[in-house]
């Protein structure tokens, strides 16, 4: 057998190398660059041939333009360097699958970016292969340049940058807009430009921050529109036309209401015509800190959202009915929502935890919700005996569900199904960690907050409770691969580091705690 050398070591290895070198486990191409320090990432591609190869498309896999006062350029690995460079590389551009670009856009209308870029070296096929294009444009108050000039100057960058990007088929356009008050910032111009970087796109990303202003809503013309981040506010009329126009082609919506009754609004028109998004597979819902935003009214027979794969609502359940739930049993696989018994109650109701609905369920996070009360169990366990067969992965973010669940779990009853727990907001004792490795025998990955021995193991040495779990259990629980248990603050490191031990020796597939 040939011994490995650093030169002959499989490229998959290497980049796992890669990988650990900088912390990054799994897969890290994608990963903003601020995390990552030039002076890690400067000896790799210096090791050999076949390291370059693989460290050179890690390190500069993007780019980030600045076009403030100055052009400066950021390649991916020195993001977090403040020392950044005034002119493209060549050397490095090849490399380049992600060109960023911070924009101001009365820069664009002045022309005062175009003779930055030019300066700089961001010429003609300057990115030969960037696949993805980020734009950043931001309004501020001060411009002087009128409507005409600014289309001119607009059309002009755009030709130029078709030319540095063209292969680029993924475009993200971020919005910014901080000009007080509602007066006409060019909104033809920028429809102009967005129109043009969005039309040979496969797939557009868009984000409409502090962007409320109906004269940039309105004359926008987005291509292929998949994901869409946005404002629900008193101007939300402009928005919705907006999303009606391109619900066929969103796959993500994040938005954030202040008014939820207005949520009607998203899915029908004004002409009160049902808007369906049959490719929607993601609709995350927010809202502003410390706002009260109220509930959406119940709407009978409509299911606006057949293919919805992830459901994720950041506050407490803000609809009447089943409505996010409906038509998609057979896609909804991740769901993250505020429990409180009001809403089990009312999902039961609609028959949501019925035995042919979210068939495809198998990622759930149960958010934390103040003022529950212990009178209400009776409804979570009814929830956790329908939950606990069907899910893989489950997050428990409130203590009094975690007590709840381990209330739920019969003796000699497993529930197979379970891969990960994550209770990590939650103080449990060994006895009980030991009656979630029992009930959950499929189980591989375990995350808790340790308090102490427990009830079961009172008034018993390390050496006894060893004994005893040695009689009973041959093997804990096969499966079982991930510990993480985080000391209580009150506990002995010897009391804690014991309990693991214990936990270790009758766990045989363990590999990491």
């Amino acid at each position: 057998m040939t011994a490995l050398t650093l030169a002959s070591l499989p490229p998959h290895i290497i980049k796992s190398i890669i990988g650990y070198v900088i912390e990054a486990p799994g897969d890290f191409e994608d990963l903003i660059a601020e995390h990552v320090s030039v002076n890690v990432f400067k000896p790799l591609p210096h090791v050999c041939g076949s390291w370059r190869a693989v460290a050179m498309p890690i390190m500069f896999s993007g780019c980030n333009v600045s076009l403030g006062s100055n052009t400066m350029f950021a390649y991916q690995a020195v993001e977090a360097n403040p020392c950044m460079v005034e002119r493209v590389s060549p050397l490095y551009n090849k490399y380049v699958r992600v060109v960023s670009l911070k924009i101001d856009y009365f820069g664009i209308a002045d022309g005062s970016v175009m003779q930055r870029l030019q300066g700089s070296g961001f010429g003609a096929s300057c990115f030969p292969n960037a696949r993805q294009a980020n734009f950043e444009i931001e309004f501020t108050p001060v411009s002087t340049v009128g409507a005409a000039e600014a289309l001119d100057n607009v059309k002009q960058i755009i030709v130029f940058l078709q030319q540095a990007l063209p292969k680029v088929n993924s475009t993200s356009i971020e919005i910014i807009d901080r000009i007080p008050g509602d007066r006409d910032i060019h909104s033809h111009a920028l429809s102009v430009l967005v129109d043009h970087v969005t039309q040979d796109n496969s797939s557009t990303k868009l984000q409409l921050q502090q962007t409320s202003r109906p004269s940039i809503v309105d004359t926008l013309c987005v291509h292929n529109l998949t994901n869409l981040e946005c404002q629900w506010d008193s101007n939300h009329m402009h928005l919705a036309r907006l999303i009606h126009v391109n619900s066929r082609t969103l796959q993500q919506l994040r938005i954030c209401v202040h008014e939820m009754p207005k949520f009607r609004n998203l899915i029908f028109t004004e002409t009160n015509a049902l808007v369906v998004f049959p490719y929607l597979e993601h609709l995350i819902i927010r809202k502003p800190p410390h706002a009260r935003v109220g509930v959406m009214p119940a709407i009978d027979c409509v299911a606006p959202f057949p293919r919805l794969k992830r459901l994720q609502v950041t506050f407490e359940y803000p609809f009447s009915d089943d409505l996010p739930f409906r038509s998609n049993n057979s896609s909804l696989g991740i769901v993250s929502i505020m429990l409180d018994h009001r809403t089990i109650r009312l999902l039961s109701a609609y028959a949501v935890f019925g035995k042919d609905r979210l068939r495809a369920l198998q990622h759930l996070v149960v958010g934390k919700l103040d003022g529950q009360r212990a009178e209400q169990n009776d409804c979570y366990r009814d929830f956790f005996n329908w939950v606990l067969p069907r899910v893989r992965y489950l997050f428990i973010h409130n203590p009094l569900d975690t007590q709840i669940l381990l209330q739920t779990l019969p003796p000699k009853r497993d529930f197979g199904n379970l891969e990960l727990l994550s209770v990590l907001h939650s103080t449990i004792s060994l006895s009980q960690i030991v009656q979630m490795l029992v009930a959950f025998p499929q189980l591989k990955t375990l995350v808790c907050q340790y308090s102490n021995m427990g009830d079961k193991f009172s008034g018993m040495s390390i050496r006894q409770v060893a004994a005893m779990l040695r009689s009973k259990y041959d093997p804990l629980n096969q499966h079982i691969q991930t510990l993480c248990i985080y000391d209580f603050p009150a506990n002995s490191i010897n009391m804690v580091a014991a309990s693991i031990l214990l936990l270790a020796d009758r766990c045989p597939h363990l590999r990491m705690i």
